[in-house]
């Protein structure tokens, strides 16, 4: 009879090797390292950090458990389409001011 409890990659015990979903969690965890590093949170509009602890974001009404995760948001279609709409509308109501004319300046002599 073989000793089938101490191999590699048997359930008990864990010790084999590593999962792709452990391989997966490890890369989307050093990106967004990455990305906490290159982006400055703190002059983020729309990040709001409430009483929970959690954060939420202002634009679109989402509550994200980590700065991870709300950077991946901002990343996302949502609020992609959440800062277009915001960008059209206030192009839409910014008051727009005549132009001068070019040729119709009076020079006084």
């Amino acid at each position: 009879m073989t000793d089938r409890q101490n191999r590699v990659g048997s359930k008990f015990g864990g010790g084999g090797q590593a999962s792709g979903q452990n391989a997966e969690r490890d890369r989307k965890e050093r990106l967004r390292e990455l990305a906490l590093e290159s982006v400055d949170l703190a002059k983020d509009p729309y990040l709001m950090r409430n009483h929970l602890g959690t954060y939420e974001c202002k634009l679109c009404l989402t509550l994200h458990t980590n700065e991870g995760n709300y950077l991946a948001h901002t990343q996302g279609k949502k609020h992609q389409a959440g800062l277009a709409r915001r960008a059209a509308m206030a192009a839409k109501t910014a008051p727009t001011l005549p132009s001068p004319a070019v040729g119709s300046i009076a020079t006084s002599q």
